[in-house]
């Protein structure tokens, strides 16, 4: 099985080669995304990532339903066929 961090490695190299790049956010409040993505042309992103088996916490999923309510969207990518997926629609 493919770990989280494999995932999040992926995406990095895949927004890298794309000219943009990805931060790891710190997990200083519970649920909050693993990774901010910054596209060429200032496109930023939220995503949560997870393994294709991975769920969302409670906790994930009410903080996600807050910042949506603030009009920001959090994707949940589930593995790397979900980050090519992304990848091709940004």
């Amino acid at each position: 099985m493919v770990r989280e961090s494999t995932v999040e490695s992926y995406l990095h190299s895949r927004v890298k080669a794309l000219g943009g790049t990805t931060f790891k956010i710190a997990p200083t409040t519970v649920g909050l995304p693993d990774r901010m993505v910054i596209l060429p042309g200032g496109h930023i992103h939220l995503i949560e990532l997870k393994t294709e088996v991975g769920r969302l916490s409670p906790v994930q999923k009410l903080l996600h339903e807050k910042l949506s309510d603030l009009g920001v969207q959090v994707f949940t990518l589930y593995g790397k066929l979900d980050v090519d997926d992304w990848i091709m629609c940004h």
